[in-house]
């Protein structure tokens, strides 16, 4: 929308009001969109752990410490969006934290698929 816009042009012309922000639109853009990898995935996790144990007659190990590696991810897919942006200007104490959150959010997958 023309919310987005840095310059808002009418029939060719620039019009006097300054338009919007293309930096906010990113990262809104990857704030909602970011946990939708998450959410796509996070099923196909589940459906996968339930055929191998089902086909391999045994039961998940660690199935408790599993669901809550599921939560964790959920949880964390809403803070790593901004790994997107590192190139946006963003502050460097903001990269350290979303660097840092980003390699967090490995810690839970490693449980999930380890278990």
């Amino acid at each position: 929308t023309s919310f987005f816009m840095p310059a808002i042009v009418e029939m060719g012309e620039q019009l006097q009001h300054g338009g919007g922000s293309p930096i906010l639109f990113q990262h809104l853009f990857w704030f909602f969109g970011h946990p939708e990898v998450y959410i796509v995935a996070l099923p196909a996790f589940g459906i996968v752990s339930d055929l191998i144990s089902t086909h391999a007659r045994k039961n998940i190990v660690g199935y408790r410490m599993m669901v809550w590696a599921i939560v964790g991810i959920g949880a964390l897919s809403f803070v790593v969006w901004a790994h997107h942006m590192y190139v946006s200007g963003m502050h460097p104490y903001f990269g350290f934290f979303f660097a840092t959150t980003t390699l967090i959010i490995a810690v839970p997958t490693a449980i999930k698929v380890y278990n």
